[in-house]
Parts: structure tokens; sequence; C-alpha cells
């Protein structure tokens, strides 16, 4: 596996899906069994999914994100627009790149 996508997939250890969908959840309002009514599963695999029990497709799909070098946005279609992360990049390459973008994108909009 190269060595970046090997970065990638270590930084999944940073995030945890389950607080965050708690989280989220409870700062929307949502009880446990409302939210399981509204996503169509039991109010138990909720349960799972906010304890690590039980790993949702979520899961999986950043794995592939991560390999494809995509959001999940635009992965499942949220978003239209293709996304490249290009991680480790020096503050002074992550503003020449931008400078760069900038001017492309001016010359695709006048060409």
């Amino acid at each position: 596996m190269p060595l970046l996508i090997e970065a990638m997939l270590s930084e999944k250890t940073v995030y945890d899906f389950a607080m965050q969908l708690r989280r989220l959840r409870e700062n929307r309002g949502l009880s446990r069994a409302m939210f399981a009514k509204r996503l169509g599963v039991s109010k138990e695999t909720v349960y799972r999914y906010e304890n690590n029990i039980q790993d949702s497709f979520l899961e999986r799909a950043k794995e592939i994100a991560l390999i494809v070098n995509t959001s999940l946005d635009y992965l499942t279609g949220l978003e239209s627009s293709y996304t490249v992360k290009l991680l480790g990049l020096s503050e002074e390459q992550r503003q020449a790149l931008n400078k760069f973008l900038c001017v492309f994108v001016k010359a695709e909009g006048n060409g």
C-alpha cells in the first residue's frame, strides 16, 4: 500500500464516527428512537453505531474515499465537483498552489 494511503488510513484513529454521530444527533434534539425511525433502523442499531459496537457503511466508505483521494460528498453524489486532498503541503506550497488555481480558473473562464 502506498505510504500516503497508509498515512491517511492511520488518521482514522483520530476520528471517532461514534462520538461525532451521537454529538450531532443530540445537538439536533433527536432521541435515539427518533433518529432510528428517520434512518429506517432500530434504536438498538443506532446504539451500536454510537458505541462503536457495529461499524456502519460509512467506515468502509471513508476508506474508499481515502484510497481514491476524494471526499465522501463527491463519492456519495452530495457534491458534483471533484475534490483532491493534498496532505503534507507546507504553507508555502499551499499558497503557491492556491495562486496557480486562481490563475487557472480565471484563464478557463476567459477561454
